[in-house]
C-alpha cells in the first residue's frame, strides 16, 4: 500500500494547489481571463527551466544514451500507433469536430506541467525516471504541433514546424545537453542552482492555472458528458496499460531496469495536454469540448494515477 499512498498523496497535493487559482476566480479577485500571463511564465520561464534542470542532473553513459535513443524512438512509435488506434475508438462520433477533440485527448498527455513535477516528485531519488520522462516530452512536444494540429484542423498546411522545432522546452533541451557535456554542473554550480529555483514555478503555477480553468466551467458539466467519461477512461486507463505492457517489452528486449517501465507509465497516465484547448480556438476545433476532456480527465486522474501505479508497482514486486 506504500506506492498507493506516495502517488495518491503527491496527486492530492497537486490538486490542492489548483484551489488558491478556483478561489480567486469565484471571489472575483481574479478574472479568468488574466491567467495569460501566467501561462506565458510557465511556457517561458518554468518550464525551459524545469528541462534544463532535469537534463543537467543527467550523467551521460553509454547506457543512458541507449535509454535515451530507445526513448526516442518509442514515443514516435506508440504516438503513431495510437492516433491509429483512435481510429476505430472513435468512429461512432458523427461530428467530425467533436470526433477530432476526442482523437486529440486520447492521444496527448500533459507531460509537461504535470507528468515531469510527478515524476519528480515521487521518483526524488531516481533522476533516470525523470530523465526519461523529460525525453517522452521533448517529443510529445514535436507531435503535438504536428500531428496534433493536423488532428483539428484537418489540414496538413496548419502544421507549424517552427514551433514543434524552435519552441522553449527544445531549446532548453539543447542548452542543457550541451551545458551538461562540457560539465558546467562541476565549472559553475550556481547555473544548476539557479535553474532549480526557477524549475520550482511549474507544479504552483500549472496547478494555479488549471484552478482558473475549473473556475471559467460549470462543474456539472465536467460530470454529465457521457463522452467526457469515455474519453478519460481510453486516456487515463487503456492508453497507459498498453504503454506499460510496451514498457516491459521494451524493458525485456533490451535488458533493462524497471526505470523504463515507470517512465512510460507516467509519460501515458497524464490527462490530455491543455493545449488541446489553444488549438481548437486557434484551427476551429471543438472549443466546448477540449475544456470538458482536459478538465475532466484531470479531476479524474486523482483516482487512476494512484491506483494504476499501485497495481503496476504489485505486478514488478511479484
Amino acid at each position: 500500500m506504500d506506492a498507493l499512498w506516495i502517488m495518491l498523496r503527491n496527486v492530492l497535493i497537486f490538486v490542492a494547489l489548483a484551489l488558491p487559482g478556483y478561489i480567486l476566480v469565484k471571489s472575483k479577485l481574479l478574472k479568468s481571463n488574466e491567467s495569460g500571463v501566467l501561462s506565458k511564465i510557465l511556457s517561458y520561464v518554468g518550464m525551459p527551466f524545469l528541462i534544463l534542470s532535469s537534463i543537467l542532473s543527467i550523467e551521460f553513459t553509454s547506457d543512458f544514451t541507449l535509454i535515451a535513443v530507445i526513448t526516442a524512438i518509442s514515443c514516435i512509435l506508440f504516438t503513431v500507433l495510437f492516433f491509429f488506434l483512435t481510429i476505430p475508438l472513435t468512429i461512432k462520433e458523427k461530428q467530425e469536430k467533436k470526433r477530432s477533440m476526442m482523437r486529440f485527448a486520447m492521444l496527448f498527455s500533459n507531460n509537461g506541467f504535470l507528468g515531469i513535477p510527478l515524476a519528480i516528485a515521487v521518483f526524488t531519488n531516481n533522476p533516470i525516471v525523470v530523465s526519461i520522462v523529460v525525453i517522452f516530452n521533448i517529443f510529445n512536444n514535436i507531435l503535438i504541433y504536428t500531428l496534433g494540429i493536423y488532428l483539428i484542423s484537418g489540414d496538413k498546411k496548419a502544421i507549424n514546424l517552427k514551433k514543434a522545432f524552435a519552441n522553449p522546452v527544445l531549446l532548453a533541451f539543447v542548452v542543457g545537453l550541451i551545458l551538461n557535456l562540457i560539465g558546467v554542473k562541476k565549472l559553475l554550480p550556481e547555473i544548476t542552482t539557479f535553474s532549480d529555483h526557477l524549475k520550482n514555478l511549474v507544479t504552483p503555477v500549472s496547478m494555479l492555472i488549471l484552478g482558473v480553468k475549473l473556475a471559467e466551467v460549470p462543474f456539472a458539466s465536467l460530470f454529465t458528458s457521457p463522452s467526457s467519461y469515455y474519453v478519460s477512461s481510453i486516456k487515463l486507463i487503456l492508453m497507459p496499460l498498453i504503454a506499460t505492457a510496451l514498457g516491459f517489452a521494451v524493458k525485456l528486449l533490451f535488458n533493462l531496469d524497471n526505470d523504463i517501465v515507470f517512465a512510460f507509465f507516467i509519460a501515458f497516465a497524464m490527462p490530455n495536454a491543455g493545449l488541446s484547448t489553444t488549438f481548437a480556438d486557434q484551427f476551429g476545433g471543438d472549443t466546448k469540448h477540449s475544456v470538458i476532456y482536459t478538465l475532466g480527465s484531470t479531476i479524474f486522474s486523482v483516482l487512476t494515477i494512484p491506483i494504476l501505479y499501485y497495481l503496476l508497482n504489485l505486478i514488478i514486486s511479484l
